[in-house]
C-alpha cells in the first residue's frame, strides 16, 4: 500500500493481491458492467453482461463474502436479450416480504425496461416483463430508494431513476397491488426545475443516497460533457423538488456512484470510474478516464462540500479507463465488497470481473501506522 497526504489522504490499493478476488473472466469475451445484492444470510450474488453494457447477463454467488464464487448458475430464457448492464435490488416491504428485483433498460428499439424478480431469495426468477415500450431507457435503473410518507413511516412504494440520450433524468414510482404484482408509475422528469444546469453538465446515472437521521435524500450525478466536476442536490420532501445540482469536490469526480453506509462507523464508501479532468476551462477531449477508485467520508462531508477523508485507488486499469461499474454491498463487520470489471491484466485482452473486499476500520490501522 502505497500512501499520500493532501487535503484528503490518498490511499493506493491496487498492488495488494490478498483483497482482490477472481469472480470471472473468458477468453475472447467482453465481461463488463455488474452490480451486485447483499442478502440476509450473507450470500452475495453479482450479475454482469457478456458484452459492452449489453448482451445475456451472468449471475453468480458468494457464500464467503466474496472471497469465491460459484460457476454460472442457471438464469432465465429472456436473460439472454438484455440491452443494458443489469442493476439488482433487495426490496423489504411492511410485511416483511422480500424480493429480489432485476432490471435491465432499454436504450435501443423497442424501448422501456424489463424486470425480472425472485421471490425465494434468488434461487429461481421469472422471465422478462417488459414496461413502457418506446421510451429509451438508459441505466434502468441507477438507483431504486424506498420512500417515507408526510410522518416519517416507511411506505411500501419506492422511487427508481434513469436517464435518456438528452440527459433527461426521469423518476419513476414502484409499488405493489394487493396480489403482490409489481406496479410501475408513468416516468416524470426528476430535474425538470433545473434544466439548465442538467443539460449543461449532462448529467446521468444518478446515485440516490439517504442522510443518516433519514430526512433527507442526496444524489450523485455523473457529468456526462465534464465541463464541470460531478455534481450533487439534495431533497428533504422525498425527491418531489431539489437543490440546485452544484459540483462536488474533485476527489469525487467520476462515473456510476455506487454508496454504502459503513455499520460499525457509519461513514460512507463511494466507488466509481475515475475522471481526471486536465483544465478547469474544458475543451474536447481535456479528460481522460482513470482507475477504479472509491472515495470514503461521511454525510456531512457530502453537504458541506468537504474533501473527506479516503481517496483510494482500488486497481489498475490497463486500457482508456474502461472500469468501475460496481456493486457495492457491506458486510455486518463493516466489510465492504467491491466488484467490478476492467482490464485489470495488460497482457488480457478483454475486461474481466474482480472482487476487492476493504475494511474501513483496518484501512485506518494501517494508515495510522504509516503517520
Amino acid at each position: 500500500m502505497s500512501y499520500k497526504l493532501t487535503a484528503i489522504k490518498c490511499v493506493d490499493l491496487s498492488a495488494d493481491k490478498d483483497i482482490q478476488y477472481l469472480v470471472d473472466r473468458e477468453e475472447g469475451q467482453y465481461l463488463g458492467h455488474p452490480d451486485s445484492v447483499l442478502l440476509e444470510d450473507g450470500t452475495i450474488y453479482t450479475f454482469y453482461p457478456k458484452g459492452h453494457g449489453k448482451g445475456p447477463i451472468v449471475m453468480k454467488k458468494s457464500t464467503d463474502g466474496g472471497k469465491t464464487w460459484s460457476d454460472r448458475l442457471h438464469t432465465p430464457e429472456s436473460w439472454e436479450t438484455s440491452q443494458e448492464t443489469p442493476t439488482i435490488y433487495l426490496i423489504e416491504k411492511s410485511d416483511g416480504t422480500k424480493r429480489l428485483e432485476l432490471i435491465s433498460g432499454l436504450p435501443r428499439d423497442p424501448g422501456g425496461f424489463k424486470t425480472s424478480y425472485s421471490e425465494d431469495n434468488g434461487q429461481t426468477w421469472t422471465e422478462f416483463k417488459h414496461y413502457f415500450p418506446g421510451f429509451k431507457t438508459i441505466v434502468a435503473h441507477a438507483s431504486l430508494i424506498r420512500l417515507k410518507d408526510e410522518n416519517g413511516s416507511w411506505q411500501d412504494k419506492w422511487m427508481a431513476v434513469f436517464h435518456d440520450s438528452e440527459y433527461n433524468n426521469w423518476k419513476i414510482y414502484l409499488t405493489f397491488d394487493e396480489n403482490g404484482n409489481e406496479q410501475w408509475s408513468e416516468p416524470v422528469r426528476l430535474l425538470e426545475e433545473h434544466d439548465e444546469i442538467e443539460k449543461h453538465a449532462g448529467l446521468c446515472e444518478i446515485e440516490l443516497v439517504r442522510s443518516p437521521d433519514g430526512k433527507e435524500i442526496a444524489l450523485l450525478a455523473r457529468a456526462q460533457h465534464k465541463r464541470t466536476n460531478a455534481m450533487i442536490a439534495f431533497s428533504q420532501d422525498e425527491g418531489n423538488t431539489w437543490t440546485p445540482p452544484r459540483e462536488m469536490p474533485g476527489f469525487l469526480m467520476g462515473e456510476r456512484h455506487k454508496a454504502q453506509y459503513c455499520p460499525v462507523s457509519g461513514r460512507l464508501l463511494i466507488c466509481f470510474r475515475e475522471i481526471v479532468r486536465k483544465k478547469r476551462s474544458m475543451i474536447d477531449d481535456e479528460w481522460v478516464a482513470g482507475d477504479w477508485c472509491a472515495w470514503v467520508g461521511t454525510y456531512d462531508d457530502l453537504k458541506n462540500n468537504k474533501p473527506g477523508q479516503y481517496y483510494i485507488r482500488l486497481m489498475q486499469e490497463f486500457h482508456k479507463g474502461d472500469c468501475g461499474y460496481a456493486g457495492n454491498v457491506v458486510l455486518s463487520d463493516g466489510t465492504f465488497v467491491l466488484t467490478s470489471y476492467g482490464y485489470w491484466d495488460e497482457k488480457f485482452d478483454n475486461p474481466y470481473i474482480m472482487t476487492v473486499r476493504l475494511n474501513l476500520s483496518e484501512l485506518d490501522q494501517t494508515v495510522q501506522k504509516i503517520l
